[in-house]
């Protein structure tokens, strides 16, 4: 069943076609099988996941079903605490222990099944660990997955859970995401709690999902925000979307081109596609190091001490050393720009429900793009962080999905993005998307 949607598992469990923990063996098998290739797993939670299956089958032959979550298999990012498994932070030389994270907590009262825990770039930024595996893109090993929830894009779009569960501090959702052809959603900050797991950035983290579909990230976003419907109203008018051409003139054609075709998509659903002006997030881009790095190092300083630099990579040293440089005027004047960023973005929505924007700048980046990317922290910041950091500083969701395939087969994607809270609105669009195309329905073919 590794290619059903979670509503399908979830009918398929309630009318007792499959367990479980019947269910639990086929992902635990197919782990076994294609992650010793993939590496998206950091630590495989057997036993727990057994005990969890355990309870759920029996929970529901007794008719008590929690929800659509119910004996799902599900992963998290290896920065959230799970009680008897270490977190590793996408560090080799850590291993703490700590208790579940609160969004562990809510996925198993959900009665989700925790499978493991996937691979991360470390410390959450852009380089994996010093002496660790790098998660390999399903669709094609050559192709960039990523980062930092490497793992979860790689899991989710290979049918090793069903869902999963990164965080998004300059686009750590949205960017796997679409690499992997998956759906993904930053929520608007502070939508889910991020107590319990190991910050990178406590004022930019958020919790997010990676699911098949815009139905799949509802279902979980449900299982694990903090108490309040996603069954707003939605504008009894006809929808708004905006696409800024001046911005897709500073990105590469093929991407322009897919961002067109998706307008045009939305057109047939009846919804309005406005042209609009979206602030530039260059700036905030440009200055993501030096504010992350600040929180950092009062944060998590402490877990990358000078006795051991050997252990972890010049990524985070270089983070660490530009925030422990940071002046108090320098980080008030970030804010400042972040505040005057989301005014302007805010007036760009109160004319249009959502802005369709590029996740990133080329379509599909190989390897050797990414490689050629960060030799200058100015073309990764052109390329990549301006079209996804600015909205963790000014805290508006944005929804990431597929939106077609490359000319090497590997998928392309989009982000939707919103106003603060309305999740619900684009996930609406998301889902109305997905009720006329089947990108999001495609699966890797070297992933039987």
């Amino acid at each position: 069943m590794h290619d059903a949607t979670i509503g399908e598992v979830a009918r398929s469990i309630r009318s007792g076609a499959v367990t479980p923990t019947e269910l639990l063996e086929q992902v635990l098998e197919r782990i076994d099988r294609l992650d010793p290739v993939l590496q998206s797993y950091a630590a495989v939670m057997s036993d727990a996941a057994h005990q969890d299956a355990a309870r759920a089958t029996a929970e529901v032959r007794a008719g008590r079903v929690r929800g659509p979550l119910h004996g799902v298999p599900v992963a998290v990012k290896d920065l959230y605490g799970t009680a008897g498994t270490p977190t590793s932070f996408g560090s080799a030389h850590l291993s703490l222990d700590l208790d579940d994270a609160e969004v562990v907590t809510r996925l198993r009262t959900a009665g989700a099944v925790v499978v493991g825990k996937l691979r991360m770039s470390e410390a959450a930024l852009t380089d994996h660990g010093v002496g660790l595996p790098v998660p390999l893109n399903p669709w094609d090993h050559d192709t960039w997955v990523g980062t930092s929830s490497s793992g979860c894009g790689a899991a989710t779009a290979a049918g090793l859970c069903f869902a999963s569960i990164g965080s998004d501090t300059g686009g750590s959702v949205r960017g796997p995401a679409t690499a992997a052809g998956l759906t993904g959603l930053k929520p608007t900050r502070g939508r889910v709690p991020a107590d319990g797991g190991l910050p990178l950035s406590r004022s930019l983290d958020t919790v997010g999902p990676f699911a098949r579909s815009a139905q799949d990230c509802r279902i979980v976003l449900e299982a694990i925000a903090d108490p309040r419907p996603l069954t707003d109203e939605l504008p009894q008018r006809p929808l708004r979307i905006g696409v800024d051409h001046r911005l897709l003139d500073s990105v590469a054609a093929a991407t322009r081109a897919m961002i067109l075709e998706t307008a045009e998509v939305f057109r047939t659903l009846d919804v309005q596609v406005v042209e609009v002006t979206v602030p530039d997030g260059r700036g905030l881009a440009d200055d993501w190091v030096t504010y992350v790095g600040a929180e950092a190092v009062e944060d998590i300083g402490h877990l990358y001490p000078d006795d051991r630099r050997e252990s972890f990579g010049p990524e985070v040293r270089h983070v660490l050393e530009q925030g422990a440089h940071a002046t108090e005027d320098e980080l008030a004047r970030i804010r400042a720009d972040a505040r005057s960023y989301q005014q302007s973005l805010d007036a760009v929505l109160d004319v249009v429900d959502a802005v369709l924007l590029p996740t990133v700048s080329r379509p599909s980046p190989t390897l050797a793009d990414i490689a050629e990317m960060r030799r200058d922290y100015a073309v990764w910041n052109s390329e990549l962080m301006r079209l996804t950091c600015p909205m963790n500083f000014s805290g508006h969701p944005a929804l990431t999905m597929p939106t077609g395939f490359g000319d090497r087969g590997t998928p392309l994607g989009a982000q939707l993005v919103g106003r603060h809270n309305e999740e619900n609105l684009l996930l609406h669009l998301g889902e109305l998307f997905q009720s006329v195309t089947d990108h999001h329905s495609r699966r890797p073919a070297g992933c039987p």
